[in-house]
């Protein structure tokens, strides 16, 4: 009885673990700051289990994006562990800071990971 149960919670323990190992999604940088008028990238990082590998990833946003700024990926779709994201303030864009969920959908599961993005209207030279 005592090793009936074991493997129970042994097979429970291996069944949790697997669910929660999907995929994961990590940046380069958690925040990042931009000047109106400008554009930077941040890397996004795809880290699948053995069951999720051969998906394709759908990057995206789960957040609504701050007026002036657009996010473009590339690649943005297809099977790979790594995608650019490039972030674009317009000159019209709001000085503030904003969060940003970039994310990635992967065989209907979404996971992201949250960008701190600092808007500045400081006009010092050489930055």
């Amino acid at each position: 009885m005592k090793n009936l149960l074991t493997t129970i919670v042994l097979f429970i323990t291996f069944v949790a673990g697997a669910q929660t190992k999907e995929f994961t999604i990590a940046l380069s940088e958690s925040s990042l700051s931009i000047r109106p008028g400008e554009s930077k990238t941040v890397t996004v990082l795809i880290s699948r289990s053995k069951s999720f590998s051969k998906g394709d990833a759908d990057m995206g946003t789960a957040s609504t994006l701050p007026p002036g700024i657009a996010i473009t990926y590339s690649p943005a779709s297809g099977n790979f562990e790594s995608s650019i994201a490039t972030i674009t303030a317009t000159p019209a864009t709001v000085a503030g800071t904003y969060s940003i969920v970039l994310n990635s959908t992967i065989r209907y599961k979404t996971k992201g990971s949250i960008l701190r993005l600092m808007v500045t209207n400081d006009n010092v030279a050489g930055k």
